[in-house]
């Protein structure tokens, strides 16, 4: 049953970041500071938050994530969620991830950086190199559409991706109606659309 409520609320929270991040837009060159604030919602009940804050200068990003979710039954705690990360990019490449994760108990720590033969990863699974330029589920940048795997910003795993581009949509943006593309992301465990 926990694991059913951490997909859910990761399905919910993937979509309305990449959703929104495509609206925003960057300069290009300068400092450019961009935050994006969500409230979570498990079905229509509100669970938690989930904040980005990137930070641009030139081709160097550096993205701040925060999560904290917490989902009770009559007032009884069921399940809690506290994630912590720190991502910096070069230009479409991750160069160094450090991550700290409590899922509902459950520890997992993932610290990467880029070296001359891979990306160095040290995860609970052990350490492993990757390919030199890798990408973890980077909604605001829309380039990690284009790749067949990903980094698991939680786990350290290397996930074999599938991206199926759904077409044209609609959606609200407050009163406003905003179209948007929309992709579904599959894996063993996973399947996210996102807009």
């Amino acid at each position: 049953m926990t694991g059913q409520i951490a997909h859910r609320v990761v399905k919910l929270t993937s979509g309305a970041v990449f959703g929104l991040a495509l609206l925003l837009p960057s300069a290009a060159g300068a400092t450019n500071v961009q935050q994006w604030r969500f409230k979570v919602y498990l079905d229509d009940r509100e669970i938690g938050h989930h904040h980005f804050i990137l930070t641009r200068n030139g081709m160097n990003q550096r993205l701040d994530t925060r999560a904290r979710f917490d989902v009770t039954f009559l007032k009884i705690p069921f399940y809690s969620y506290r994630h912590d990360n720190v991502e910096h990019w070069n230009d479409s490449c991750l160069t160094r991830i450090s991550s700290h994760t409590d899922q509902n108990g459950k520890q997992f720590q993932v610290e990467g950086l880029a070296s001359e033969n891979g990306f160095r990863i040290q995860s609970n699974s052990g350490e492993y190199t990757l390919p030199a330029c890798v990408s973890t589920f980077a909604y605001w940048n829309k380039s990690f559409l284009e790749r067949d795997r990903l980094l698991n910003s939680q786990t350290g795993e290397y996930v074999d991706i599938e991206v199926q581009y759904l077409g044209e949509d609609t959606f609200a943006e407050g009163e406003t109606a905003v179209r948007a593309h929309r992709y579904r992301l599959s894996a063993d465990d996973l399947d996210i659309e996102i807009w």
